[in-house]
């Protein structure tokens, strides 16, 4: 069975093709990010004239990589929410015509559901409820898995792990995104420098990125060096912020009497957060999953998993479904 998978929820543009549920014939991304990079994050306007200009010739160039004709292709699956409404529109719209000219049938996708079946690409998805963690530039949670449910046990009360990230590169003048900048120049700090603290709550696991962002802020402001401090900030920040991230997600694992933590989205691609989940997790004899680092950042291939899962289960769309921006889980 040929699945098209079609991901544009946010800056990128992305068609994978595969076939059943193991064989990843083609997996093509097109980033507007290059187009963001001078406003300091994503224009939503910008996001979604590129989708829209480049989703054929993406869809075109998955089929001659996966070596198929449209013909070929059996079911389509595409994201429908969450993201960006006017990004998540070409997609949809995408699906449904192709759909309609095809003759096949087409499934939703949430886009957060997906970032967790990245890891299932030549895997088979667990029998026993397992834990999923999302962290990306728009969310982070903790999801109790089963193979037809997700029941999201704690998520961010404000900024997004990715987000805190961005919004601490632009207060140190490093650039966008923040993500990738702020691992690499951690490298060169002290982690233990500087005590940044993350928000918590009682009784909840629920995170908060805002006030940590905020005194990272209020120390740049007290440095009469920040330029000399910049590693050892970088540092000290991303060591509270993976803390936060572990501790939740294996203390959520064991009071779920999980064995499995299955990790996705683009912060997931942070070297760090997987060498201590990975380590944590061995402590109590826990498997921690993480996609390759291409399938952690928005793609087809994940979007055309969690479609085939779908409709393995008996279900599909019609032509009535909607985008939905602030689609949960």
């Amino acid at each position: 069975m040929i699945t098209l998978g079609i991901e544009t929820s946010c800056d990128e543009t992305a068609c994978a093709v595969l076939e059943n549920s193991n064989i990843l014939r083609s997996n093509i991304v097109s980033s507007s990010l290059a187009k963001h990079k001078p406003f300091g994050g994503v224009v939503p306007e910008i996001a979604s004239r590129h989708t829209l200009e480049n989703i054929d010739i993406i869809f075109k160039e998955a089929l001659r990589k996966g070596k198929v004709d449209s013909n070929n292709i059996d079911l389509i699956s595409v994201t429908y929410g969450p993201g960006l409404i006017g990004s998540l529109l070409v997609g949809v719209s995408f699906a449904k015509a192709l759909s309609m000219t095809l003759s096949v049938p087409f499934v939703g996708v949430n886009h957060l559901h997906a970032h967790i079946f990245a890891n299932f690409i030549n895997k088979r998805v667990p029998h026993r409820p397992y834990i999923g963690l999302v962290v990306s530039g728009g969310h982070t949670s903790i999801v109790l898995c089963t193979r037809n449910n997700f029941k999201e046990l704690a998520s961010t009360r404000d900024d997004a792990c990715g987000e805190a990230f961005d919004k601490v590169a632009k207060i140190l003048g490093l650039g966008y995104p923040g993500g990738p900048i702020i691992e690499e120049v951690a490298k060169s700090g002290n982690p233990d420098k500087i005590r940044f603290k993350c928000g918590r709550f009682k009784n909840s696991f629920d995170f908060s990125f805002s006030g940590i962002k905020t005194a990272v802020l209020y120390y740049v402001k007290k440095c009469k060096n920040v330029r000399k401090e910049i590693p050892d900030i970088c540092a000290s920040f991303q060591k509270s912020v993976i803390n936060d991230l572990v501790n939740k997600t294996i203390a959520l694992a064991i009071a779920n009497k999980a064995k499995i933590i299955a990790a996705g989205g683009g912060v997931t691609a942070n070297n760090l957060l997987r060498m201590e989940l990975a380590k944590e997790a061995e402590k109590y004899n826990i498997t921690v999953l993480f996609p390759p680092v291409d399938h952690s950042l928005d793609n087809g291939a994940m979007v055309a998993r969690y479609g085939y899962e779908l409709f393995r289960r008996g279900k599909s769309s019609d032509f009535g479904l909607s985008s939905v921006p602030r689609l949960g889980f």
